[in-house]
């Protein structure tokens, strides 16, 4: 459960964020320029010295569909690696979600090593993970964004395509932020 507040300063943070980047609510706000904006390295599996081409081979082909993207802390310096194995969208809503960790300050989850020599994480926190997923979806689409949209009467799937998220992304931001049925209400209050 979010913290009461929690949701309208994220909206609050995504407007800021743009006016420090130079931006207005309605640009899209692609994940790499905010980790460039606050210096945080990303990777792909394959730019990480040492791998070997059996472990790439299963993180980018066999094993892709097993994850997204993480978070680790190296010498008080943050790197996000990420799946590029998938969409250039999906990629963006990871690195936005991992970079709200960041953000919001979160404590990166510890981890350890299975008996079958894979790293699994040792500890979860649901709280993070539902803030860092509502403050990355906001951060890519803010209120005003999608209020501009319909003001301009764009489609969902041209919005998505604006702000290089996914149809499911953006749908859930719609439906989250309630903004039909607010201007739904208001269309009725005015005739």
């Amino acid at each position: 459960m979010l913290k009461r507040g929690f949701k309208s300063q994220c909206e609050r943070r995504a407007v800021e964020l743009r006016r420090q980047m130079h931006r207005v609510p309605v640009d899209p706000l692609p994940a790499t320029d905010v980790a460039r904006h606050f210096e945080i390295t990303i990777l792909s599996p394959s730019e990480i010295e040492g791998i070997s081409d059996e472990d790439l081979n299963h993180l980018l082909r066999e094993g892709s569909n097993e994850w997204s993207g993480f978070t680790l802390g190296i010498s008080g310096h943050h790197l996000v690696v990420v799946n590029t194995a998938q969409s250039e969208r999906r990629q963006n809503s990871v690195l936005m979600h991992e970079l709200a960790h960041i953000i919001l300050g979160h404590q990166l989850c510890a981890g350890t090593i299975s008996s079958g020599g894979h790293f699994v994480p040792a500890n979860y926190d649901q709280d993070q993970e539902d803030e860092a997923a509502w403050l990355g979806a906001t951060l890519l689409v803010p209120r005003p964004a999608l209020l501009w949209m319909r003001r301009v009467r764009m489609t969902n799937d041209q919005a998505a395509t604006h702000f290089g998220v996914s149809p499911d992304l953006l749908s859930w931001r719609i439906r989250m932020t309630g903004i039909d049925y607010q201007l739904a209400a208001a269309t009725t209050r005015h005739r």
